[in-house]
């Protein structure tokens, strides 16, 4: 009988990604379904080098996530952070990707991705600190109707 470990760590060495990623492509296409997993960065830099924004997104199925969206305090209000999600939109179009999520806490931008065009697919609710009620977003691509959103 075999034994086994449960060990913690800040993050996956590469090897055992390889690991993962080469049975979540197994198991997907056993299903007849493809990951089209693909990181993106989009990074807005000044006229003097310094990085000034960044998207981080990646791609997964017919679906865009983006996990981190960030423009410096100095720059900030003057359209960077909508320039960068709209360079996302345009390098996706026509990619057969439905749709791009994103989650953003209440002290964050729930309005800026409002202003952006996202849709509030539903928002959770935490009764121990509002600042970090969490509201998901939605934006469809290409044409794609947004089906009715029910809650449950």
């Amino acid at each position: 009988m075999h034994t086994f470990t449960i060990t913690i760590h800040d993050e996956l060495r590469e090897a055992d990604q390889a690991v993962v990623s080469a049975g979540h492509a197994e198991y997907e296409q056993s299903h007849g379904i493809s990951i089209n997993f693909r990181r993106l960065a989009f990074l807005l830099h000044d006229d003097q080098g310094t990085l000034c924004g960044a998207l981080q997104a990646y791609t997964a199925y017919a679906e865009i996530y983006v996990e981190d969206l960030w423009v410096a305090t100095h720059v900030r209000r003057r359209g960077y952070g909508r320039q960068l999600l709209q360079r996302l939109e345009q390098h996706v179009a026509g990619s057969g990707y439905h749709n791009i999520n994103l989650v953003t806490n209440a002290f964050q931008a729930p309005d800026f991705y409002r202003k952006c065009g996202y849709q509030v697919e539903f928002v959770r609710v935490n009764a121990h600190n509002p600042n970090l009620t969490k509201t998901f977003f939605i934006k469809y691509l290409d044409g794609y109707i947004a089906p009715e959103i029910h809650s449950q």
